[in-house]
């Protein structure tokens, strides 16, 4: 079951996605994945529509120091149209250039927490 969901969504990234541009918004170095285990996350937003998505991804530990990420940096994204939740970014794909998420008036988080964690 999980082999088969991880190809139908490399599938859709193949054939249904968009490219754009992801900006990096916060970083997480070091936070817990479990018990005794660790993990990087990065939360970055991208623009569709005149409306701005607010998504995370997990790295390895010690990823965002080994890729160098740092705050509002850009880079290239790809996004399911039909399934915003599906993405790849690839971390080094750099892009130079700035996008404001404050001159848009809808912003969508994951859950209420994930809003919190962002402002």
């Amino acid at each position: 079951m999980i082999y088969f969901n991880g190809q139908s969504r490399k599938k859709k990234l193949e054939t249904e996605s968009f490219n754009t541009i992801g900006v990096v918004e916060k970083l997480k170095p070091n936070s817990k994945k479990g018990r005794t285990t660790r993990k990087d996350v990065v939360y970055f937003y991208f623009v569709k529509n005149d409306t701005v998505f607010h998504k995370l991804t997990d790295l390895t530990n010690n990823g965002i120091k080994r890729l160098g990420i740092k705050t509002n940096e850009c880079y290239e994204l790809k996004v399911v149209k039909s399934d915003y939740g599906i993405f790849e970014i690839d971390f080094n794909k750099k892009i130079d250039t700035i996008i404001d998420k404050s001159e848009y008036k809808t912003q969508k988080y994951n859950t209420s927490i994930h809003r919190n964690i962002i402002e």
